[in-house]
């Protein structure tokens, strides 16, 4: 049978597509079928044609009628049938739709053979012309079929019009053949437009399907890949926590200095270890926004100096002088989180101290209230020659911050740094400045929590002592002259040997001398060795006490040793200059060491078995890795606890039932969940021995989500502690849980 359509592309194909289509052709078909049959049953009732040829009329009504139920037949049913075979339902309603139009040309053919181009014939003729119009845009997805059909129902009766051989035949089917030239050619466009919108629309939808699928495979490889990265950074802390435990256990009151400092530069190798793998998991976190930061209240002026201190030997190692201000409205404690502060800060610390071209590196850290309690801090590390007035002028340079990331200057440590800065609700910035000055600039959100904290020098012991600052940078010996004034120290700058002893001759005739002269010593230089020589040989000054701000390399080599040891009235403080540790000093060589203080550096002491007694706390520890508990066991006895180690949760519960424990530390991650049950049986022990007392429990485990940790305090915990354990982190929770008393903290 000769094929009215072919599907040529993967639309035509498309079996949903195809089926909207005919559902089209079927809606817009039953329309025509009662209006056809009612205009023709009006042109008879209303005309000459039913008188002059009755029979005719009744056969040419008759036949459309069959013809209209024929067709009605597919179009009422088309649902039914076309579910069954739509191909078949295609092919049968273009037959009925042929014979329908075979029909409608023979009442057209007869109503113009017999009437002429008359009214009635007239009627039928516009109404034809109306109707195929309508039809060629409902059947124009199929040309092939449409072409025959229009040819069908209007050319025989434009031959019929000619063979009448009058002016009105010859004209009118002329314009029935024109009508049918335009009808097809229009028919031609709007069907290539339909199947051209259509195909367009595929390709749409199979590549937003295919966009979908790669971003459904990119999710689970993502989501593959942080789970790998999370489990591979267990597996490394649980190995990192055993060497570091075990270095932490050491004697180091047996060890020489060199087998000290092997011992530091492997604790820190180690640290540095640990970080990289918490770092590597951070950055899967934050990948995919599930990072949860652990807000805290906290000292901000402890946190930025203790950074500061720990990154001195580096700096001063690779020949860098670093220093940092501290904006005097930098309130005493913020509550944000540290840690992830202290991450972002020491990372770009880190880099700006590796990368420095001009050998001075400053950190300033000032505070900008907002609304309510909360407030941006901003933390600054700049290169020395970049001035305030630069900064209207300075730009962002996000460029070479991704370049430092690309080429691995500062492997994954940047972009975790950007992470956590947003996360933070805050930034991190590159600004330059025409003078060739750089400064990495951070800005997080913190909420205020007390702007007045405990001052240095409040009991005003150094009240009417002076002070000369020599050689000092400009920017520090700013800041420190106002923080001496806040001591009630008075302070003087002078640079160079020439103007200290001048300002010293002039000061001691005013009847105002010197107390002491603190001298800023020069990296890859002696200068303060050489100008402190000098004035403890000369007469007038030889009894004027000094101090020398120096590294502590400087400071350990044979030169300056030499120097303090001949002359006793000089003494070192370690650079970059705490404001702490200046005060200490200036207690002890000024008030014959008259100072409230601690010490600035203390040596480690051995740790010696606690016994138990009064007013000893007692920890029991539920761990089943050896390492780890011989790493618990000493960090809690360096705090000064009593320790009871057992491997299990039942172990546990059978030894509180009796005896008496002020905190529980206990693995999470216990075999066979015991460690949950424990916390169970252990809470349950309590209602039955109606206990007034709920015993401290504390998670042992590894960095968790917001959703696990709720699941441990829902489960019984109190708390949870990160492995591997930290001892300041241990600390803290001592002091939270058992009100242990704090160690002496630094203050700037």
């Amino acid at each position: 049978m000769f094929d009215l359509f072919t599907p040529c592309s993967k639309v035509q194909k498309d079996r949903q597509v195809i089926h909207d289509t005919d559902a089209r052709v079927a809606k817009y078909s039953r329309r025509g079928l009662v209006l056809n049959f009612l205009v023709f049953a009006f042109s008879l009732a209303f005309g000459d044609f039913f008188y002059r040829e009755t029979n005719l009329a009744v056969v040419l009504v008759t036949g459309l009628l069959l013809v209209t139920l024929l067709r009605s037949y597919y179009l009422f049913r088309f649902e039914a049938l076309y579910s069954r075979a739509p191909k078949r339902w295609r092919t049968q309603y273009f037959l009925a739709s042929f014979l329908g139009a075979i029909w409608w040309s023979v009442i057209l053919v007869s109503l113009t053979w017999v009437l002429g181009m008359r009214e009635e014939t007239l009627i039928m003729w516009l109404y034809t012309v109306v109707f195929y119009s309508s039809v060629a845009n409902v059947f124009a997805p199929y040309i092939r079929f449409l072409k025959i059909y229009l040819f069908i129902g209007m050319i025989p009766a434009a031959v019929t019009a000619m063979l009448l051989a009058t002016i009105d035949g010859y004209l009118y089917a002329a314009i029935m053949v024109l009508f049918y030239m335009m009808l097809v050619h229009q028919a031609r466009v709007n069907g290539n437009a339909y199947w051209e919108r259509l195909e367009a629309n595929h390709v749409l939808h199979e590549r937003a399907r295919g966009l979908e699928h790669e971003q459904k495979s990119s999710r689970a490889a993502i989501e593959l890949k942080n789970e790998f990265l999370v489990n591979l950074g267990h597996e490394f802390r649980v190995s990192l926590n055993d060497i570091l435990g075990t270095l932490s256990l050491v004697d180091e009151a047996d060890l020489s200095d060199r087998q000290r400092d092997l011992l530091k530069m492997a604790t820190k190798a180690g640290e540095r270890q640990l970080d990289l793998v918490n770092n590597v998991v951070d950055f899967s976190k934050i990948t995919t926004k599930s990072l949860e930061l652990d807000e805290s209240v906290f000292d901000l002026r402890r946190l930025v100096a203790k950074l500061v201190q720990d990154f001195s030997s580096e700096a001063h190692q690779q020949a860098v002088e670093l220093n940092y201000l501290l904006d005097a409205e930098l309130p005493a404690r913020v509550r944000g989180d540290a840690a992830r502060l202290r991450q972002i800060t020491a990372t770009l610390l880190g880099h700006a101290i590796k990368f420095s071209v001009t050998g001075n590196v400053f950190v300033e850290v000032t505070y900008a209230e907002s609304r309510g309690d909360d407030g941006e801090l901003q933390i600054v590390i700049s290169d020395s020659h970049y001035h305030r007035t630069d900064e209207a002028k300075a730009e962002i340079d996000e460029t070479r911050l991704s370049e430092a990331e690309q080429t691995g200057r500062v492997g994954i440590g940047l972009a975790i740094s950007k992470g956590l800065a947003e996360c933070m609700g805050g930034s991190v910035h590159l600004l330059k400045s025409p003078s060739g000055g750089n400064r990495l600039v951070i800005n997080v959100r913190v909420q205020t929590i007390s702007h007045q904290g405990k001052q240095l020098g409040s009991d005003q012991k150094l009240h009417g002592k002076r002070i000369m600052l020599v050689d000092l940078p400009d920017r520090v010996a700013l800041n420190l002259v106002d923080e001496l004034g806040n001591w009630g120290v008075i302070a003087q700058t002078v640079y160079g040997y020439e103007q200290a002893v001048s300002r010293i001759d002039e000061c001691d005739k005013a009847g105002e001398p010197i107390d002491l002269v603190l001298i800023y010593n020069r990296l890859n230089s002696f200068n303060a060795l050489a100008l402190s020589k000098e004035l403890a040989q000369e007469e007038p000054t030889r009894e004027l006490r000094q101090v020398i701000a120096m590294s502590v390399l400087q400071r350990d080599t044979e030169e300056v040793q030499e120097h303090l040891s001949r002359f006793t009235q000089v003494s070192c403080l370690e650079k970059p200059i705490m404001y702490k540790h200046l005060y200490e000093t200036l207690c002890k060589r000024l008030l014959s060491g008259s100072c409230e203080a601690e010490p600035a550096v203390t040596l480690a002491e051995p740790v010696l078995p606690v016994t138990d007694g009064p007013g000893v706390p007692r920890v029991l520890v539920v761990e089943d890795h050896r390492v780890n508990q011989m790493v618990a066991s000493g960090m809690l006895k360096k705090l000064g606890c009593y320790v009871q180690l057992v491997n299990s949760g039942p172990e546990a519960v059978a030894i509180l039932e009796k005896e008496r424990f002020d905190l529980v530390l206990l693995d999470s991650e216990l075999p066979e969940d015991s460690g949950v049950r424990a916390v169970h049986d252990i809470r349950e022990l309590e209602k039955a021995t109606n206990s007034r007392r709920r015993v401290p429990v504390i998670a042992m485990a590894p960095d968790l989500s917001e959703e696990q940790i709720s699941e441990l305090f829902s489960a019984g915990y109190d708390d949870q502690l990160a492995k591997p354990l930290r001892y300041e982190a241990l600390q803290g929770r001592l002091q939270r849980w058992l009100d242990m008393p704090n160690e002496p903290e630094t203050k700037s």
